[in-house]
């Protein structure tokens, strides 16, 4: 685990780097070319006030051109050298001194300019391979003169100013990016730590420390929301732990109470010779037993079947009235035994989408216990109701009821209840969870709709297949 942790750790370090790596990348690139435009139009400016200076001081005297100051400038007032050429329509130049294009050069820049009344603004190369920006302007719309203008600059400064700015901003993203990811590496092991301390705690916890909790102070974000699962996990695993080790021992406790029972009978039965009478009464007496042993084994077996999902309902279509008569007449005898009258109600019509035999050994479990706890003269009833969402079968009786403090633990298994409700009335405390197992595998639910001092009312619901 801790090697898994620092393999995350180390990932997010990376795509925290990678991320921040982008944005600075996309940002330079930003940058640079913003700088690079603003420089150009610098460039562009100084060209075009040192033409108009150029332009104002032009004169024509009897067909000759020249500028009224002397020689034509060779730099501007700010210092920066230009090169300045005025191409006559004749392909005369006149040009300031060391002119860095050549004459072929100068007319073939002024050509598309002359005669039209738009400047022109391009990049050359001079005869030494030094890029240029050039401005390229007709005289004839400002001084009414057949000749061009051509004002140019070197461009190495700016290059060179752009090169600085890219060293420059590989050197700083560069340094941000390997600071951001220390930063980042830092924090995400500040992040990561209350995970490691889990992590660590998990390893340590046993099956006898389950009742042990992570008790760690972190804020109420996702890592609070971590531990408080993780809390949960374990009170949860815990439950189920104690749940099972209650449910062995009391299904070692159920199992051993008839075994105990059947070895006593043996021993005494052969401690000395019997009559027939009383080797059939002994007999008896084990066939009790093992009565009482296969009902329970068959309930454990059914249960440990839900648990593993393997319970499933062979559903068939089958006449709800006919059903729960039948069931209803076949407790009928244990009824009266008990003075207890079975009562039906359902409707006349209805089908039910069912597994018979699994939803009849269900009511049979909560008529039996209906029949156990009724008071005599009394009349459990099973009436069936038919709605838009299924079926509900309710199985009442006029008993003591189930108390507010035990109505939730009723469906655990070998739940037994004081009073009324005890282990002498009978059962071994597995028919209601087995009830509930098959309600729940039809897609249903079984509950205790009344159950304090008004008798108990179990309803058994289940949907009705479209």
């Amino acid at each position: 685990m801790r090697h898994r942790l620092r393999g995350t750790r180390a990932k997010l370090t990376l795509i925290h780097a990678a991320v921040l790596a982008g944005a600075i990348l996309i940002a330079d690139i930003a940058l640079y070319l913003g700088f690079a435009t603003f420089e150009q139009n610098s460039v562009d400016q100084v060209l075009r006030s040192q033409a108009s200076t150029v332009t104002s001081g032009i004169e024509d005297i009897n067909g000759q051109i020249r500028f009224g100051g002397g020689d034509l400038p060779v730099e501007t007032q700010q210092g920066i050298a230009v090169a300045v050429a005025i191409v006559n329509k004749d392909g005369s130049v006149t040009q300031t001194p060391a002119q860095v294009f050549s004459v072929s050069m100068l007319n073939r820049l002024a050509a598309p300019v002359l005669g039209t009344a738009s400047p022109s603004l391009l990049d050359a190369t001079d005869h030494t391979g030094t890029p240029r920006r050039v401005f390229v302007e007709s005289l004839r719309a400002t001084q009414g003169i057949d000749a061009v203008l051509v004002v140019s600059r070197p461009l190495a400064e700016v290059n060179a100013t752009l090169a600085r700015l890219v060293l420059f901003l590989a050197i700083f993203s560069v340094l941000i990016v390997v600071g951001a990811a220390f930063l980042a590496h830092w924090l995400t092991g500040r992040v990561l730590l209350p995970v490691r301390r889990i992590a660590s705690l998990a390893r340590s916890f046993g099956q006898a420390d389950l009742h042990r909790r992570v008790d760690l102070v972190v804020p109420p974000d996702e890592l609070g929301e971590l531990v408080e699962t993780f809390n949960g996990m374990l009170a949860r695993l815990e439950a189920s732990f104690e749940s099972l080790r209650r449910f062995t021992a009391d299904a070692s406790h159920e199992l051993r109470s008839p075994l105990t029972i059947m070895r006593s009978e043996l021993e005494v039965t052969r401690s000395r010779p019997r009559t027939a009478a009383e080797y059939e009464h002994a007999l008896d007496e084990m066939e009790t037993e093992v009565e009482h042993m296969t009902r329970l084994v068959d309930r454990l077996l059914m249960l440990a079947r839900a648990d593993a999902g393997a319970l499933k309902p062979a559903k068939v279509a089958v006449d709800a009235a006919d059903f729960l008569e039948e069931i209803g007449a076949r407790w009928s005898s244990a009824a009266q035994q008990r003075a207890v009258r079975v009562k039906v109600d359902v409707p006349v019509d209805g089908t039910m989408s069912i597994d018979p035999d699994l939803i009849r050994r269900s009511l049979d479990n909560l008529i039996d216990n209906a029949i156990r706890h009724a008071p005599g003269d009394s009349v459990v009833t099973v009436a069936a109701i038919r709605d838009a969402q299924g079926w509900r079968i309710d199985v009442h009786d006029d008993g003591p009821g189930v108390p507010p403090t035990s109505a939730r633990r009723i469906f655990e298994r070998f739940a037994r209840l004081d009073g009324a409700r005890a282990k002498e009335m009978g059962g071994v405390g597995l028919g209601l969870a087995l009830s509930r197992a098959i309600a729940e595998a039809h897609g249903g639910s079984l509950s205790l709709a009344t159950g304090n001092g008004t008798g108990a009312t179990f309803r058994l619901e289940f949907p009705q297949a479209a």
